[in-house]
């Protein structure tokens, strides 16, 4: 018995050993490729992770069948700030009847609780758009499910119809399409700092979008994309990388309409403003 139970004590003291060794290898490995690790967690359907699609050429222009419109000025995309504690970029979105609401990403922002007020603040920190509350939010994205990353938030009274952008009626733009996706910064002219990009592919779930650019995309997660042709939203910055240029998935404006529309449909009286 004692010979059996000695023979299954050098067993496991094996096993242990064994797993250290995997482990210090595991450890040193990862040290000397650290990109392993991500590539490793960007095949995995974690939160918050996604493989980032390749850089290459554009698509050619597409025929876009959408009246022109006209590019907004001024300031459209915003910093949130509640009880003290910032979050990441959002903007203000006012359907075709009137309604309107506040829109950040669900991995940016702060889970609180229905009443708690927010603010949507200016690059200098001034106060622009008052916000009641969360109305719905979803959840992190996995992979490129982009749809299921987003905040609506209820719109104050206060504010006024010119920081509000327009959804496109398309849903989303089309592949060769060029946009400007805009941040939170100043462009030094009273309005919203953008980059120039184009849609390089679209899916219900995700665009995804090239810019001209390289710079280090953190912080326009929430951030409005808006075409160049329509002067319209197209979708929501959830993703970004610098791949040299930058590269940005979307959550499509068609899956964020759809998510507003049955928000409010849900919500006694929802506001639409007089002006």
């Amino acid at each position: 018995m004692q010979v059996r139970i000695n023979q299954l004590w050098a067993a496991f003291i094996r096993l242990v050993i064994g797993l250290l060794v995997v482990l210090l290898v595991t450890a040193l490995f990862v040290g000397m490729n650290p990109r392993a690790l991500y590539g490793l967690a960007s095949d995995l359907p974690l939160p918050g992770v996604v493989q980032m699609p390749v850089v290459g050429p554009t698509p050619l222009p597409p025929v876009i069948g959408a009246p022109k419109g006209r590019m907004q000025r001024g300031y459209v995309a915003f910093s949130g700030e509640s009880n003290g504690a910032s979050f990441s970029c959002g903007f203000l979105l006012r359907l075709e009847d009137g309604r309107r609401v506040g829109i950040s990403a669900a991995h940016a922002t702060p889970s609180l609780a229905d009443s708690t007020p927010a603010e949507f603040l200016s690059p200098g920190g001034a106060r622009l758009a008052g916000l009641k509350g969360q109305i719905e939010r979803g959840s992190a994205f996995r992979q490129d499910h982009f749809t299921r990353d987003y905040v609506l938030w209820e719109v104050g009274d206060e504010v006024g119809p010119e920081i509000f952008l327009a959804p496109d009626p398309r849903g989303a733009g089309q592949p060769g399409e060029k946009v400007l996706a805009y941040s939170r910064f100043d462009d030094g002219s009273g309005g919203s700092r953008s980059w120039p990009g184009v849609v390089m592919t679209v899916s219900p779930e995700a665009i995804w979008i090239q810019l001209e650019d390289s710079f280090n995309p953190r912080g326009f997660s929430g951030c409005p994309v808006v075409s160049q042709h329509t002067g319209l939203v197209i979708g929501m910055a959830v993703a970004g990388r610098d791949r040299r240029p930058v590269v940005m998935g979307l959550h499509p404006i068609g899956s964020l309409v759809k998510k507003v529309e049955k928000a409010l449909a849900e919500k006694p009286n929802p506001l639409i403003p007089l002006w």
